[in-house]
């Protein structure tokens, strides 16, 4: 199946395509990262084959270890930000910090939280560690799903650290970890920073999957032990059910857009394989991930989390401080989402000390709130879907619920037939338990489409608040 390699040369993951048409031209529309080289494969091979088992063993650190780390980290991150980057430096002065002014987290937590509107106001010389470095420098830019483009500036240190905390993440959803001959298969219009680690450690990318794409054959020649996917094309997967269990595949990891728990249960029970879920984004990296248990838990190597100004469901704003990116510091970065920390204390049965999340809501500016200003939780409406509109009728292509108002939410169908015979009562009850979520009569309006309005992001919106609350 491989090749030799020749020196400098990268391995062609994408030349791995079984010789079938289909999956050979659109894994050549993959985009390949210009940190896909042979050099910085080599560095992060190096790190990984030396600090795997360490990295895995920070999992079951004592809590109390991690939060003396991750002091220690914010302590190096603030200081350096306030000495070396402009933006900072004037903001942190403005506020009274000086030099060696964290003590504890709650000497950090006082610090002015920063976002994209801010943070775009500046020229990027006045928000890196060093003007020079920035010809040469990585980046990643945003979608502007929400309305707001952002690109990142980082150096390949933090590069190589965020791609080895996700082969521990692919690692911790094995019950034996990925071996050097292995292959990840990837659909994601985003691939990973490198598509192997000098021909180790393997990732084939298809940036699509359409209805008549070969992939259970593909799948049958690469035998991968991974498949990651947006969870909007598991609906297509299920079609290669038989292939993708006789393929070998272990495990199904599912990114990037929100999936209710029941949704991610029916495709495990159905494809007779778990399915894990990853909190990430272009900014920060991999954020949390979801255990055997089922909980989301905080990458505390990686990111110290916060949620702020909660309301009294206990959601509140997800504000992220990346712990490795020197280059272009995210200190205390409202990341836009909204969350709910898991209020247990214990360690979870998975093993992990890290913190958890309970529920995690996805866009703040998508979010539904009451006329009160809450929260209602996105994994509850779309439960109220699964089991008021999806169950009747499997002939429902798409669905998507659009706030209008305080009191007013519409739902956009496609079918790939006529509508269920039984629609106003289906929407009777729809309004009556979205309703009963929201606290107080609900109108609900409903409009069926031969083809959904198009979105700003390529990625799956399923809950779109239109509403401005004032």
């Amino acid at each position: 199946m491989g090749h030799v390699e020749l020196a400098e040369k990268i391995y062609d993951s994408k030349r791995e395509n079984g010789n079938l048409a289909e999956i050979r031209k659109l894994a050549d529309e993959a985009y390949v990262r210009k940190t896909d080289t042979h050099k910085l494969q080599g560095q992060a091979l190096e790190i990984w084959l030396k600090n795997a088992r360490k990295m895995d063993e920070f999992l079951r650190k004592p809590a109390e270890e991690i939060k003396e780390y991750q002091l220690s980290k914010i302590r190096d991150l603030v200081d350096n930000a306030f000495k070396y980057v402009p933006f900072y430096r004037e903001l942190y002065t403005s506020c009274g910090y000086e030099l060696g002014g964290i003590e504890s987290f709650a000497d950090f937590e006082r610090l002015p939280i920063v976002n994209k509107q801010i943070l775009n106001a500046f020229d990027a010389s006045k928000i890196v560690n060093d003007p020079a470095c920035l010809a040469a420098a990585n980046t990643s830019r945003t979608s502007g799903s929400s309305g707001t483009p952002f690109t990142v500036y980082s150096d390949d240190a933090d590069i190589i650290l965020d791609h080895l905390q996700v082969l521990r993440f692919y690692n911790s959803c094995l019950k034996t970890p990925l071996q050097e001959n292995d292959w990840v298969y990837m659909l994601h219009h985003a691939g990973l920073a490198f598509s192997s680690l000098q021909g180790k450690f393997r990732t084939f990318q298809l940036p699509d999957l359409l209805p008549d794409t070969p992939l259970g054959e593909h799948l049958l020649f690469l035998r991968p032990r991974l498949l990651v996917t947006l969870p909007s094309y598991l609906p297509l997967i299920l079609r290669h059910k038989d292939k993708l269990r006789a393929s070998g595949v272990e495990a199904i990891l599912t990114n990037s857009e929100s999936s209710t728990q029941l949704e991610r249960d029916y495709y495990s029970n159905t494809l007779g394989l778990p399915v894990f879920d990853e909190y990430s984004s272009e900014e920060i990296g991999m954020i949390a991930t979801q255990c055997t248990h089922g909980n989301y838990h905080v990458i505390e190597d990686g990111v110290y989390l916060e949620i702020v100004n909660t309301d009294t469901g206990g959601f509140g704003n997800v504000v992220c401080t990346d712990l490795n990116n020197e280059m272009m510091p995210l200190i205390r970065f409202d990341h836009g989402d909204v969350a709910k920390r898991s209020i247990s204390n214990s360690r979870c049965d998975c093993g992990s000390p890290y913190a958890s999340l309970e529920e995690i809501n996805g866009r703040r500016d998508d979010a539904f709130r009451t006329r009160a200003f809450e929260v209602v939780p996105s994994a509850s409406l779309l439960a109220a879907i699964d089991d008021v509109l999806i169950t009747p009728d499997k002939t429902l292509k798409n669905f998507r619920l659009v706030q209008k108002g305080s009191e007013t939410i519409e739902l956009i169908t496609q079918y790939g037939d006529k509508p269920h015979q039984d629609m106003a009562n289906i929407l009777l009850q729809l309004q009556n338990r979205i309703s009963s979520l929201f606290g107080y009569p609900i109108t609900l309006l409903h409009q069926n489409v031969d083809m959904m309005p198009k979105q700003k992001s390529y990625k799956r919106r399923s809950i779109v608040r239109e509403w401005e609350m004032s």
